[in-house]
């Protein structure tokens, strides 16, 4: 059975299943206020289910397809105690309450309601992936930040490497190479990591993706390899979760247009509405096309995206959801190797920042299709089922131009070809649920994950002249690259086939009403078909969370496994099979969530070592891998999450990072791995004016600092740290908002580091942006 019959199967057993539909009817009323003025803004929901809506202006509710029988509706206000009566729900019937007087008055209800609407939009840390359980912030034991929708829209962020600079101890963000494909690389806690997850699930972590469908990016600090797998968290510095816009039962929608720099013209959609009068179907759209150029004089970025969600509710307990996104990706990849040029910082090198060297016509295309398919279903009112599919396919036809130099002005210019294949299949069975042991409160995770990949590929490489820096630049010949091409007969062919399946369970016992112990365990096989290569690993986790002020502060320590499954090094003269590598994590800290969450801290140290690692090894010009490295990676971090008042906000961030081999080749020992900045700083502030007629007006200012790092494991190359200022002054209504960005204002020239090769980063620019919401 193929993929796609194995989807098709799952979708038709879901919708089968949901045929025995349960018997439901609906109930509405009124709600007043003790002075007998409409009670507004007031929650109402069924107990022990998910149905629920809030009072309209007039105090008018209605609540649709509640399951028969006798239900209790609570009336909740926040500040106040809530009411709740017993209805005795009737098949296709529609039972009209009497109105119901709430023990406020109608002022006191609109302080109410204003204080509740007040929130913290950049801190939204509710969240069922990081932990795959049912925990607040406060009570996690794991480091994470999340990039929230409100932050999103406040830095008019047009593509993903701008949102994540907004997560403490990310740096060195840029457009990586990769079998073929340019997907979103960066550094966090001193190693090299990737966006390889998407609702908890694994996506082609080497295609690029667009932020029209996001709705959060969660940073989950720290080896994650026991709950998430090593084929979604080859990063022992953590990994990051794209959550995606759902479905829900309101017409709404926002269409955005952006223009600026560059020649910038982005147009994007965001399109929801329910399907059906009984609003049991859902569907939603996001969409995105993307025109560019470089900031430099050649470059083209064309970027076409579509994303639709569609969810079906067929009875209380059940809720399918069809995912798909459809990615067309056309645009640049040139890198700067120097690590042969001779120079020992990398502003001695004789480059013009205008100058791109490369060409409008050589560009990198990739086409990705991804289809996710979740069942949820409630068993009973302490568990329920989570059943996940996903299938990713992506066509790359890759032209990475290679820069490299041989002095600090002249270079040859490189060009590796590579067409290649991924598809991607994960299946995964999550159980979860809440038991108690005497009167010993538990959350329990039991799950299972298949997860497949398969990826042939071509690769062929030229030279394709030599050029000076300072020489006037020449376009590409397309002519003469096709006859390179054709004459360079590829210098590898193959086809990676690879699978792993895990069984993986986390149990949080709540020992008292403060203190939780978390501890969980997986088993991973993972196979190497190309050669038969199979591996078996096991990745414990273990944390601690006591709350010295209930749900306000706590102090935690964790003990969390990676490990990576690394595929045999095969050349022409021997195949090397490696061993798993291994990464542990110590961390311990604080977190805070006070003033009704307007304020929250989180202060973190950690220490990281990693046994059995594989590096890059550089031998009379020739890189092979080898299997003899000891690392070690320790640091602390703290983010600040702020609405001191009224349309006050921001979000700052700050890492420091000591990283360090501790064994290996002689010459290495001691010295810092490339990429590892030993500090980090990001820092977001914007005011918008509550009131006056000048109401929705606001401002923003930010910026990013990176210190030095080293281009190799050598430290023989040193490549500048940065500092990057951003503003923004923009105006919010209800119906329409303007935004205007101004991003590097101090036009700071500056690089993004990925060891062995570079990249030139985004020089002043601005971006203006108008949106329309309905």
């Amino acid at each position: 059975m193929n993929k796609r019959q194995f989807i098709l199967t799952f979708i038709i057993t879901c919708l089968w299943s949901a045929l025995a539909v349960s018997q439901t009817g609906n109930i509405k009323g009124r709600l007043l206020t003790n002075d007998n003025q409409p009670a507004k803004n007031v929650a109402i929901y069924i107990k022990n289910s998910n149905k629920g809506t809030v009072s309209n202006e007039n105090g008018n509710y209605e609540i649709t397809n509640i399951p028969v029988g006798l239900k209790k509706i609570n009336f909740s206000i926040i500040g106040l105690n809530n009411k709740s009566i017993e209805v005795t729900i009737i098949e296709n019937k529609t039972i009209t309450i009497d109105n119901i007087v709430l023990n406020v008055s109608q002022e006191v209800l609109n302080e109410i309601t204003i204080t509740s609407k007040r929130k913290n939009k950049f801190n939204r840390k509710e969240t069922k992936y990081v932990a795959r359980l049912p925990l607040k912030n406060i009570e996690n034991p794991q480091v994470y930040s999340v990039i929230t929708s409100a932050l999103l829209e406040e830095i008019q962020a047009v593509d993903v490497e701008a949102a994540l600079l907004n997560a403490p101890g990310i740096n060195n963000v840029m457009k990586g190479v990769g079998s073929g494909g340019t997907g979103i690389r960066f550094n966090m806690r001193g190693f090299s990591a990737d966006i390889a997850m998407r609702n908890g699930v694994s996506t082609a972590f080497v295609t690029g993706t667009d932020p029209a469908n996001l709705e959060r990016l969660e940073v989950i600090k720290g080896p994650s390899g026991t709950l998430f797998g090593n084929h979604l968290t080859n990063s022992y510095g953590g990994v990051v979760n794209r959550v995606t816009k759902k479905a829900h039962d309101k017409f709404k929608g926002t269409i955005t247009y952006n223009t600026g720099s560059n020649s910038l013209s982005r147009i994007s959609a965001d399109i929801n509405t329910p399907l059906n009068k009984e609003k049991t179907v859902l569907f939603r759209v996001n969409a995105a096309k993307h025109n560019e150029h470089s900031f430099q004089d050649y470059g083209l970025t064309r970027n076409l995206f579509v994303s639709p969600t569609l969810t079906y509710k067929p009875y209380e307990r059940l809720q399918l959801t069809i995912e798909g996104e459809f990615y067309k990706n056309n645009s640049p990849s040139t890198y700067f190797n120097i690590s042969r040029s001779k120079i020992t910082n990398i502003e001695d090198l004789n480059y013009n920042f205008d100058n791109s060297y490369g060409s409008d016509y050589l560009s990198s295309t990739s086409d990705s299709y991804s289809i996710f398919a979740e069942a949820n279903y409630k068993i009973s009112d302490n568990w329920e089922s989570q059943t996940i599919i996903s299938s990713s396919n992506v066509d790359n036809n890759a032209n990475y131009l290679f820069l490299d130099f041989f002095n600090n002005s002249e270079a040859k210019r490189r060009i590796m070809n590579i067409t290649s294949q991924f598809y991607i299949t994960q299946i995964q069975q999550n159980i979860k649920g809440q038991f108690k042991v005497g009167n010993v409160n538990n959350k329990l995770l039991v799950g299972i994950d298949n997860y497949q990949i398969k990826t042939p590929y071509r690769r062929t490489q030229l030279i394709y002249d030599s050029i000076g820096v300072n020489t006037p630049q020449l376009d590409f010949n397309s002519k003469k690259y096709e006859a390179l091409l054709a004459q360079n007969d590829a210098f590898r062919i193959g086809q990676r086939d690879q699978s792993s399946f895990g069984v993986y369970a986390s149990n949080v016992t709540e020992v008292t009403q403060k203190l939780s112990i978390m501890a969980s365990l997986r088993v991973d096989w993972f196979n190497n078909k190309e050669d038969e290569y199979k591996q078996t690993v096991l990745s414990p986790k273990f944390g601690a969370v006591y709350q010295i002020v209930k749900d306000k502060v706590s102090v935690f320590a964790n003990y969390m496994d990676g490990f990576k499954n690394v595929a045999p090094e095969i050349t022409a003269e021997e195949t090397t099979k490696f061993n798993p590598e291994y990464a542990t994590q110590i961390e311990a800290g604080i977190k805070s969530e006070l003033f009704n969450d307007k304020l929250s801290f989180t202060l973190s140290y950690y220490d990281i070592i990693i046994d059995n690692a594989v590096r890059w090894e550089n031998n009379k010009g020739d890189w092979s891998r080898i299997q003899d490295g000891k690392r070690a990676s320790k640091g602390f971090e703290a983010e600040l999450i702020a609405n001191p008042f009224k349309g006050w906000n921001l979000i700052a961030g700050y890492g420091y990072n000591d990283s360090e081999y501790l064994e290996g080749k002689e010459s290495i020992i001691g010295n810092t791995p490339y990429a590892s900045p030993e500090t980090t700083l990001n820092f977001w502030t914007s005011y918008k004016l509550p009131r006056t007629v000048l109401k929705g007006l606001g401002f923003g200012f930010g910026l990013n600092h990176t210190s030095d790092s080293f281009l190799s494991d050598r430290n023989k190359l040193t490549i500048p740290g940065n500092t990057v200022i951003n503003s923004s002054l923009f105006y919010d209504h209800n119906d329409f908002r303007i935004g205007l960005k101004f991003n590097n204002i101090t036009n700071e020239k500056y690089w993004a580091n990925m060891g062995a090769n570079i990249q030139p980063q985004r020089t002043k620019n601005t971006v203006i942006t108008f949106s329309y919401k309905f």
